[in-house]
């Protein structure tokens, strides 16, 4: 099977299309479908099903993407480390996080890691943990810091999982809020609230919390992003729930407010056994969040 094939049936699968994947790829359609056709007659089986909107891999070609998926990987992963060698450059390590820990966590472990090893090049991407931890099985990434927030980290074989910390998450306030004068907050006195919400993991997790505590939160503003949601609130239009991890980074104008039993999430660094470069990267994440504590602020204005 040609490499080159291999490439492009996994992006039809990405993109669920063969003329999407080809404008991705810089192809003609015709040559993407020629590419598709030669893979079925090596295989015998049809790779490919229309459905309503594209394609979609049949049992057959979903054994094949998986395979797919490995070969190009490895196949680029080879190529870097050749051209590297070569050229005598430094290697890279690809880390993925999501958004509250690339806020503290990863600056804190990029100093510590590049003061014992300053000839990698570390890139960071940002993106949810359903997202990254199939960009890592794919070798897209090398590492990835995720954690337990709904869906749940899923079992994924051939990645290990590191465990850096448990997260409690917090209240965030807007200024002049009738419980700003509080230091700590029951979830149960928040039913009346309007609530800022930028993730549907962390959506889901508040309406699970919230039914524990008797009520269900009234969930008016989708705003999209972090900034978005400290910018809301600060403007005195709903209440949130932060993690901890994020607290050194919030904006100075909101108030941040400790729950009585504050529910905990769990960071974990996530990576391939056997790889070198991102294990000791790894290290240099759990040392980072040992101070975690030391660096936030008094329970306050934040």
């Amino acid at each position: 099977m040609e490499l080159a094939a291999l490439r492009s049936y996994r992006e039809v699968c990405r993109q669920a299309s063969i003329s999407r994947a080809a404008e991705v790829l810089g192809y003609t359609q015709s040559a993407v479908s020629r590419q598709i056709a030669a893979l079925e007659r090596q295989l015998d089986s049809p790779l490919l099903e229309r459905h309503a909107r594209g394609v979609r891999p049949t049992a057959a070609g979903a054994i094949l993407l998986d395979h797919a998926h490995a070969i190009v990987a490895r196949a680029d992963r080879a190529a870097e480390e050749v051209a590297a060698a070569g050229r005598r450059r430094s290697s890279r390590l690809r880390v993925g996080a999501v958004p509250t820990a690339a806020a503290t966590l990863l600056p804190r472990a990029l100093t510590r890691f590049a003061a014992d090893d300053p000839s990698v090049r570390v890139t960071f991407t940002e993106d949810v943990t359903p997202q990254l931890l199939p960009r890592l099985q794919e070798g897209e990434l090398d590492v990835a810091v995720v954690t337990d927030y709904p869906p749940g980290l899923p079992a994924m074989p051939g990645i290990d999982l590191v465990p850096l910390l448990d997260d409690p998450l917090r209240l965030l306030l807007p200024p002049g809020h009738r419980l700003a004068g509080r230091t700590r907050v029951d979830l149960a006195e928040l039913a009346d609230e309007t609530w800022v919400e930028d993730y549907s993991g962390s959506a889901t997790l508040l309406t699970g919390l919230c039914a524990r505590a008797g009520f269900t939160p009234r969930l008016d503003i989708d705003c999209g992003s972090l900034l978005g949601k400290q910018a809301f609130v600060a403007a005195g239009l709903g209440i949130t729930l932060v993690p901890d991890l994020l607290v050194p980074a919030l904006r100075t104008d909101v108030l941040v407010r400790d729950l009585t039993e504050p529910p905990t999430r769990t960071v974990h660094a996530a990576l391939r056994p056997h790889d070198t470069p991102a294990a000791r990267f790894v290290t240099a994440l759990r040392d980072a969040a040992v101070p975690a504590k030391n660096d936030l602020p008094a329970t306050g204005d934040a």
